[in-house]
């Protein structure tokens, strides 16, 4: 399984599908952290039944990585320095994580007052030790600093087997191990657990060019297998909610921590979104609501740290603002539409100028992300 090297034109799927995520990860947490009052039906709809954000992020940052660093890192000149560019990139992850960090620490001092000397040391030292932060950004941290070496793995013969059959073992192995290699005991992705799936991720940047090789028969079958997939899982893990206790069979779907039947739902999900995309991306890309979403996705790193900052603001009005009832709802558009402007300030300001080469890149949540108009 040694595929041949992409195409070098800028994979705008990418961008597309990571701002499908930063959209629905926006709309859960509205829901789910900032408590906004989205009705009955619209909050199952999206705070339940159509959520992927956390698996959807994890898999197409794994897959970014497979997609763009992986035919680098075949090019015996190229090798050494893509590595170390990834490794970079995990460093200055970290940086935005502990920014990100002490900007949220202080919104919330600012909320709920100073409190003691004490407590605000005892907050910075979780940060440090990442325990506290930014959410994805310590699990992306420690996932992209290993990159390199399941890069390496993936040079031998079998060795993107090997890849797999070692991710699936540690998955399994952290069923009842949860909590290993975490830093605290309640974090949201404990990387030992969540790894699967940015792994499953890089491997299907591995194989892109297989992929993109593939027929439109089997790219429709495989988004059917996928949705069919998905709504078995569906009525597995909701079908309670109608009288139909039974189907679940006795699974558990959690997220903290993940279990097997949710870990196929965000995989079901995430790569049925993949397929029905591509199948139509001939259509779909040239629209202006796929040109609003790329946008976002091209700047996914500064738009995921905002977007933070957003959901605490939105917080504190949601709580005080509760006369709107359901019309809280608006918040949605109105902090997607601010994270858009943003993302586009961006985009519009680092345009290169002229005199720029044509391989000058600017940071991204995945990678390093091209200028528009320049190789990937």
């Amino acid at each position: 399984m040694k595929p041949t090297l992409q195409s070098s034109s800028r994979e705008q799927r990418l961008d597309f599908w990571r701002g499908l995520c930063l959209i629905d990860m926006v709309l859960v947490h509205l829901y789910y952290e900032s408590k906004v009052q989205f009705g009955d039906f619209l909050g199952r709809l999206l705070g339940d039944y159509t959520r992927f954000a956390a698996g959807g992020f994890i898999f197409v940052s794994g897959l970014s990585i497979g997609v763009i660093f992986w035919p680098r890192a075949q090019d015996d000149r190229k090798r050494k320095s893509t590595y170390k560019k990834l490794l970079r990139r995990s460093v200055y992850i970290l940086f935005i994580n502990y920014i990100s960090g002490m900007v949220l620490i202080s919104i919330d001092l600012l909320q709920n007052g100073m409190g003691s000397f004490t407590h605000i040391l005892s907050r910075l030292r979780d940060l440090f030790f990442l325990r506290e932060g930014g959410d994805l950004l310590p699990f992306y941290v420690l996932m992209i600093a290993v990159s390199p070496i399941v890069m390496q793995a993936l040079r031998f013969k079998w060795g993107w087997l090997g890849v797999l059959v070692s991710s699936i073992s540690l998955f399994v192995w952290g069923l009842w191990h949860p909590w290993a290699f975490s830093p605290a005991q309640d974090p949201r992705f404990p990387p030992v657990l969540w790894q699967a799936i940015f792994i499953l991720g890089l491997l299907l940047g591995f194989a892109w060019p297989k992929y993109n090789a593939i027929s439109f028969k089997w790219k429709a079958t495989l988004t059917g297998v996928c949705w069919l997939t998905a709504g078995i899982l569906f009525i597995m893990e909701y079908g309670y909610q109608w009288g139909m206790q039974w189907v679940s069979f006795g699974t558990a779907f959690t997220k903290v921590p993940l279990s097997t039947p949710e870990t196929l739902r965000y995989l079901s999900i995430i790569f049925g979104i993949i397929t029905t995309t591509d199948l139509c991306w001939a259509r779909v890309s040239s629209l202006a609501p796929s040109a609003f979403v790329q946008t976002l996705g091209k700047k996914s790193l500064p738009v995921y740290v905002v977007h933070l900052w957003i959901i605490q603001l939105a917080t504190f009005l949601a709580a005080r603002w509760t006369f709107m009832g359901n019309w809280q709802l608006l918040f949605a558009p109105v902090a997607i539409l601010i994270l858009w402007l943003f993302a586009l300030i961006l985009d519009v300001t680092s345009q290169p100028k002229k005199s720029m080469p044509a391989t000058a890149s600017i940071p991204g949540i995945f990678g390093p992300e091209p200028m528009p108009g320049t190789a990937r």
